[in-house]
């Protein structure tokens, strides 16, 4: 696993962590804990003290003043992260060191990019970040144009990285095939593939598909704009589903019916970076 240099300073505590306390007025309370599964850390005289989502000098202000309240006089503490575990990012795919990283500092996709030793030659021009959003308590993965972020310099594409991110870059010549399908996932394209050949190399629709909620998603030239085709199981099974030829980056999205939604697991949501398009299975 390669590790970060970065300051510290702005990493939230999480479970896992390892970090050594030190209270300067008294070597008897020194401490070397890990962080709970629940967010705390055992303390000598205080025991259970909640350390999740504070940084290193939130943590030594808190525990300075619970020492304060009853046993000392003006503590002074020191908390140093050993080990940082709760908060990693991975990267998948097309770049030049794939891995675990230590995500320590705030960092945006062109920092973890270059963490990674940068993209291959052959990277695609999308990236996925996928995140947990522990409020809708499902996975989210936003779409990147790198080439608009890279060789055109939209910064508004520099996503924010958070601990925990999947970032995956795939190959060139790669098609996205997600949602109500037996088997999502990304799909080489052979010459002249049709969208109907893809929904058939992913298995097919699942049981819970919405037959009138099939979209084609393509990037359309320079500017980052895409274009949606929105398609039906009919068409298809007809001559436009025979007609349509996928592309390189292409992401065919099946959504599903809300009679299926205890069978679509925790669903899928792409959203595309300064668009605003967005698509959820149902809630």
């Amino acid at each position: 696993m390669a590790a970060s240099a970065d300051s510290p300073g702005d990493y939230l505590l999480g479970a896992g962590d390892l970090i050594t306390i030190t209270v300067f007025e008294t070597n008897a309370l020194n401490a070397e804990v890990r962080v709970s599964s629940r967010g705390f850390v055992n303390l000598p005289l205080l025991d259970n003290v909640e350390v999740a989502n504070l940084t290193a000098a939130e943590a030594e202000e808190k525990i300075e003043g619970l020492y304060a309240k009853k046993y000392l006089r003006d503590p002074h503490v020191s908390v140093y992260i050993k080990e940082h575990v709760s908060k990693r990012i991975t990267l998948i795919g097309a770049v030049g060191a794939p891995g675990t990283y230590e995500y320590i500092s705030r960092r945006h996709l062109l920092d973890v990019i270059a963490l990674a030793n940068g993209l291959k030659d052959k990277a695609g021009s999308s990236a996925f970040v996928t995140r947990h959003d522990s409020r809708m308590n499902k996975e989210i993965t936003y779409l990147v144009d790198l080439e608009q972020l890279i060789k055109n310099g939209h910064m508004d594409q520099n996503l924010v990285i958070q601990g925990g991110d999947v970032v995956y870059i795939p190959e060139a010549g790669k098609c996205f095939i997600d949602g109500a399908v037996r088997k999502p996932g990304t799909y080489s394209i052979s010459s002249k593939m049709t969208i109907a050949e893809g929904v058939a190399m992913a298995g097919g629709l699942a049981s819970f598909a919405d037959t009138d909620g099939i979209k084609l998603i393509r990037a359309m030239g320079k500017e980052g704009k895409r274009e949606i085709i929105e398609l039906s199981y009919n068409d298809l099974q007809s001559d436009r589903g025979d007609s349509i030829i996928l592309e390189d980056q292409d992401i065919i999205f099946a959504e599903s019916s809300a009679s299926g939604i205890f069978s679509s697991g925790t669903g899928f949501s792409l959203g595309f970076m300064g668009t605003g398009v967005n698509f959820k299975n149902p809630q």
